[in-house]
């Protein structure tokens, strides 16, 4: 029971609506105007014939005015570019910045070289690694930012502490200590974020000191916050694929595609008639359930489509959903749906319940893309959507959220983290705060791939954001530490479940507004 199991939920692909991203730029051509045609000169008059008497000379005729010719039209001029500003010393944001290279004192062991610390990847075998004391791993931001916080993934770091200190310089070559002495929590292998007093520098340098346990240094990746000061806006990484990389059969039902046994699905139709949510159990979305809130999209994907106007799960609920539930049962009606048991699992900082139950943690990843999001109603409400759940009994442990306003060009990601009874919580995860409504810097644009994972592990929840696919670039990270927050999960009576697809926040809208999920 004390094993750690993992769920993996694929998913992928844009539907048609969502469209591409590439766009060009239309040119203008204007004709050139002919230069205007010289003005006729009058032939020279014939010399006089020699008279006795001078004839008096005829006054002379003013020559006629050239008629004006139109001014050639100017051409467009692009919009310039914003000027970079090298000399700025502050700056607004809590980006997860772009570390463009890292190197390090010479002395990594074969195999385990300093780029490994910042190429996206948490497995075991890519890490840097050096042995000794004081061993420095020096990352470059490519320009001076204002750092806030450093994010350090430890080898090994949920069974060992790691001693440190972070130093920072402009110009690579005279470094100043900003944090001293520091220790790793020994409790997670994701990010540890360690707060910074928001100090210029270009540089940012991890030195070593061992681990509780012997002489090694090791991380697995290392990755920096804070905002960009010498150029004009953060830099923005590449999605790492495209819809025809997952090579999906837009002729089959999602649950040929995908392997949807562990799941059930609530969408806001209401076939039946009772006023509530319609329901596909597992077997039903294993043998090809589909309908007009839960299809295949023209690329394959698996569509999720939630109206404002629709059926609710219960007469409590606030919003419609077209959205998974896991079901660890896969078809065993014999489980209960409801409860601490085989078909729910528990949080791993929660007591033990003395019954059998589904596991202990657990991660949950998805490749999707937010094709659509409302556009009308109250302004607290619109464009918002959840795209991933950790759900307890009553409460949300995690609500991963989407957001849009329908002004702005790419949206922004953050979750939710409910007190056990009590209030919510906020966490950004990309480019913004929920309240914020500027147009994001380096937000998700609508129909973009992109990729999240939820991991629980003992007392934190874990989300983690990519471009791409779930080995793109890491975009995003935040976290919660239940124990630290006393959230009040730690009980032997709650139990656990993932949710993924389309949770609608809008309830104010249009009725045939939507949101939609591939």
């Amino acid at each position: 029971m004390n094993a750690r199991f993992e769920r993996l939920l694929l998913v992928a692909l844009i539907s048609g609506c969502g469209g591409g991203s590439d766009q060009t730029s239309d040119l203008v051509f204007t004709s050139p105007v002919s230069a205007p045609a010289p003005e006729p000169q009058p032939d020279p008059a014939p010399e006089p014939e020699p008279q006795p008497e001078p004839e008096p000379e005829p006054e002379p005729q003013p020559e006629p005015e050239p008629e004006p010719q139109p001014e050639p039209e100017p051409e467009p001029q692009p919009e310039p570019e914003p000027e970079p500003t090298p000399g700025a010393t502050n700056c607004s944001g809590n980006f997860l910045l772009n570390v463009v290279g890292a190197t390090d004192d010479g002395d990594s062991e074969p195999g385990y070289g300093p780029l490994k610390a910042i190429d996206d990847d948490f497995s075991e075998v890519s890490r840097w690694q050096s042995v000794g004391d004081a061993k420095a791993l020096t990352l470059d931001l490519g320009s001076r930012h204002l750092v806030k916080k450093i994010g350090i993934a430890w080898f090994e770091g949920d069974q060992r502490i790691a001693s440190f200190s972070v130093l920072l310089s402009e110009n690579g070559d005279s470094f100043e200590s900003s944090l001293v002495d520091q220790s790793s929590s020994g409790r997670t292998l994701i990010f540890e974020h360690f707060e910074l007093s928001s100090e210029i520098a270009r540089y940012v340098r991890i030195e070593s000191y061992g681990n509780s346990v012997s002489a090694e240094n090791a991380i697995l990746e290392a990755t920096v916050f804070g905002c960009t000061l010498d150029t004009a806006i953060p830099v923005k990484e590449a999605s790492n694929v495209t819809t025809e990389d997952f090579a999906l059969d837009p002729s089959l039902a999602p649950g040929s595609n995908f392997e949807l046994l562990s799941w059930k699905l609530n969408t806001p139709g209401d076939e039946d008639g009772n006023g509530l949510s319609d329901t596909a159990s597992e077997t039903e979305l294993d043998s090809g359930f589909t309908d007009q809130y839960f299809y295949t999209g023209p690329a394959g994907g698996m569509v999720f489509r939630s109206t404002i106007a629709g059926a609710k799960t219960s007469a409590n609920s606030s919003y419609t959903r077209s959205e998974l539930r896991e079901m660890l049962r896969r078809g065993n009606t014999g489980i209960s749906t409801r409860g601490v048991n085989r078909n729910n699992w528990i949080l791993g900082y929660q007591p033990d319940p003395g019954v059998p139950v589904g596991g202990r943690g657990g991660v949950l990843k998805g490749t999707l893309a937010v094709n659509h999001v409302t556009t009308t109603g109250d302004r607290n409400q619109v464009g918002r959507v959840i795209i991933g759940q950790i759900h307890a009994e009553s409460d949300e442990p995690i609500r991963l959220y989407y957001r849009k306003y329908p002004e702005n060009e790419h949206g922004f990601v953050y979750f939710g983290h409910e007190i056990r009874n009590s209030d919510d919580i906020y966490f950004p995860l990309l480019d913004h705060t929920r309240s914020d409504d500027d147009n994001p810097l380096v937000g998700i644009a609508l129909g973009e791939i992109f990729s999240y994972e939820i991991k629980q592990q003992g007392s934190r929840i874990d989300v983690l954001l990519r471009r791409g696919d779930q080995s793109g670039p890491i975009i995003g990270h935040n976290y919660v530490d239940m124990r630290e927050r006393n959230s009040g999960y730690d009980v032997p009576e709650e139990w656990m479940y993932f949710k993924a697809g389309a949770y609608s926040q809008n309830r104010t809208g249009e009725g045939d507004d939507f949101d939609e999920v591939t």
